[in-house]
């Protein structure tokens, strides 16, 4: 008959040497594990300085198959946040950070990376082709829009990509053709606007009274065009001609890039850019946009957005996003950040000054001629 093994107790001075070695080994290992999680690293490769203090870099990227570089080098694809890149070990200093892919516009920012500190940024790449979705007034089937002959030479087939099959019809019957209830709604939102005109020079003159904006009330697609354009506690607001993107919430929960390290003017200036250090050399004399200070960071209330000496036609928040702004310039139609910190990347997405363009339930509509549109925010997966 075969016995069961038989588990004895490991003898008390083995247990008593075994405990020992745990603690033995936990002593050495902790204050490398501290050294390790407070930032601080050991580079071989510099001679002078062998323990370097260490930073990390939070990046996040409205699109998953772009690629990050870090100072040139490639930033691995990330398996845990899929729509950021989280970089760690970054050596303090100034690093530039590059998010980009083919057919989109290239994002980039300098941002300075401090000992113990992770710094935020959020890349967007629009299409470097405008991408249109033509709505048509009638149709052969879902798939197949109508467009008359005379339509062709439209900048919507000159410089954009349209989705989806077009026919440009030789005859005006349309007797075998499918009217679209999508066109009567897009007219009849295009048509709410007293004064809409899709020439630059007309909608400048009508309200040049308006600090040289041609107006926000022409397009903008709110129920009320006396609105001023607010996302959660941000508010679009025009003075003396410029843009400002204005923050209304509360000091603990501002936005990171409101923020920069509170350091010397000429600090923040090599650091951030000039435009950031007047900005706040500004705000710290004004009454009405006063600046948030803490220990170690200062904020403003208040961002002026680069329109490019530019007059901003028409200005709303980019749809879904709080952080990016819909200008439409003398040249063309814009998305830019707000973020200045370095400088603020601003991507045309449509070019052209004889159209208007209207926002509704989170979709762009264009209007050029006696065509419409919908401006797609990204390449169509084919």
């Amino acid at each position: 008959m075969q016995r069961e093994p038989q588990i004895e107790i490991l003898p008390y001075s083995k247990r008593k040497s075994f405990f020992i070695g745990l603690c033995v080994v936990f002593a050495i290992l902790l204050p490398t594990m501290i050294f390790y999680t407070t930032g601080y690293r050991v580079d071989l490769d510099d001679s002078e300085n062998r323990i370097v203090t260490t930073g990390g870099l939070y990046i996040t990227t409205d699109n998953l198959e772009v690629d990050v570089y870090m100072n040139d080098e490639q930033v691995q694809r990330p398996r845990l946040f899929r729509s950021a890149y989280y970089i760690q070990d970054v050596q303090s200093g100034m690093h530039r950070v590059i998010v980009q892919q083919d057919g989109l516009h290239t994002w980039v920012k300098e941002l300075p990376v401090d000992p113990y500190m992770v710094v935020e940024a959020a890349a967007f790449n629009m299409p470097l082709q405008p991408q249109l979705r033509h709505v048509s007034e009638f149709s052969i089937d879902t798939d197949t829009v109508v467009v008359p002959a005379s339509a062709s030479t439209s900048p919507f087939f000159t410089v954009a990509t349209t989705t989806g099959k077009i026919v440009f019809a030789t005859t005006s019957a349309t007797s075998s053709f499918e009217r679209s209830g999508e066109y009567d709604f897009v007219q009849t939102l295009f048509s709410t606007s007293t004064a809409s005109s899709t020439s630059l020079i007309d909608r400048f003159l009508s309200e040049v009274e308006r600090f040289g904006f041609a107006t926000t009330t022409n397009n903008t697609a709110s129920t009320s065009d006396l609105l001023v354009p607010t996302k959660g506690n941000i508010t679009l607001i025009e003075r003396d001609s410029d843009l400002y993107a204005e923050w209304t919430g509360s000091d603990s929960s501002i936005p990171y890039y409101f923020c920069v390290t509170n350091t010397a003017t000429t600090t923040i200036s090599s650091r951030y850019g000039e435009h950031v250090a007047e900005q706040i050399q500004t705000q710290s004399l004004s009454t009405t946009t006063p600046l948030y200070v803490d220990s170690n960071r200062i904020c403003r209330t208040e961002i002026k957005i680069d329109r490019k000496r530019q007059d901003v036609l028409f200005y709303e928040f980019l749809p879904g996003a709080s952080d990016l702004i819909l200008m439409q310039l003398e040249d063309g139609l814009y998305v830019s950040e707000i973020d200045d910190r370095a400088w603020q990347n601003t991507q045309q997405i449509f070019p052209g000054s004889d159209f208007t363009i209207k926002i509704e339930n989170d979709t762009i509509y264009i209007k050029q001629g006696n065509q419409y549109a919908e401006l797609l925010r990204e390449i169509p997966q084919l």
